[in-house]
């Protein structure tokens, strides 16, 4: 579906910028489980920072945390999975309340990769391409 606005759509090869319209992404099923993270990436002034949380939600496109560093919208970032020490790009993409002083972060993965949170029975609507399969019985 295409809305009214200005947004840069990028895939594999190359980012292109789209006049009139914004792709709004189809989101799969949030399964709320709370999974290690380490969160790192530069502030506004470009001096680095890191934080390690862990999720109140993921997804096969990303995840929701609670940060005490500030960050914003479109701020790029790198996450990774502490259980598999898998690291993925990702992008601010909204930004919560603030309780405590950590506020509710939700973050974009560049791609989507239901394997990232290493889930033994993702929910039905994340990529069946992706999902482990059970190994045929031996006779």
């Amino acid at each position: 579906m295409l809305v009214a606005g200005v947004n840069t759509h990028c895939n594999q090869l190359q980012c292109m910028p789209m006049v009139e319209s914004r792709i709004l992404r189809q989101r799969t099923t949030r399964v709320h489980i709370a999974i290690p993270v380490f969160i790192y990436g530069n502030n506004e002034t470009g001096s680095p920072f890191s934080e390690y949380t862990q999720t109140i939600a993921v997804n096969a496109n990303g995840c929701l945390v609670e940060l005490e560093v500030r960050v914003v919208k479109e701020q790029p970032l790198l996450v990774t999975n502490l259980k598999t020490n898998e690291e993925m790009a990702c992008q601010v993409v909204t930004l919560g309340n603030v309780v405590n002083g950590k506020t509710e972060v939700g973050l974009r993965f560049s791609q989507p990769s239901p394997r990232f949170w290493g889930i033994g029975f993702p929910p039905e609507d994340w990529d069946p391409a992706d999902r482990k399969r059970p190994m045929p019985a031996k006779r």
